[in-house]
């Protein structure tokens, strides 16, 4: 087996050449790594941030609207009135025999102009 100690690796992160001290070794020094990582984070985060803030306020106008309650219902010019972005959902639920939006645990259900929320178990 090759002594991977003489071979001549470049770090992701500097560009720099190194001889590893680790066979699994892929930064030049730990710093290097952890920045690395970070910088890659912080470019997904700012790519999701668009939809995930969306989401975040939403989540948050349903929290206050259904405090407590485990069905509620409102127009949906109120919902647009408070910043609700009806664009934006987490997944689908199976409710009543046909997939509903839902954004975390609170399903909703369309009716014309009103939009009945309804809060998982």
């Amino acid at each position: 087996m090759e002594d991977f100690r003489k071979e001549i690796r470049i770090c992701p992160f500097s560009n720099e050449e190194f001889y590893p001290r680790r066979h699994n070794q892929r930064f030049a020094q730990p710093s290097y790594r952890i920045k690395f990582h970070n910088n890659t984070n912080n470019e997904i985060r700012r790519a999701r941030a668009f939809v995930d803030n969306k989401l975040h306020k939403n989540y948050l106008i349903l929290l206050e609207l259904m405090d407590g309650k485990q069905e509620g219902k409102f127009h949906k010019e109120f919902l647009n009135g408070k910043g609700y972005s009806f664009n934006v959902l987490t997944h689908y639920e199976f409710y009543e025999s046909s997939n509903r939006q839902a954004v975390y645990d609170f399903i909703l259900l369309y009716n014309n102009s009103e939009i009945i929320i309804l809060r998982k178990k």
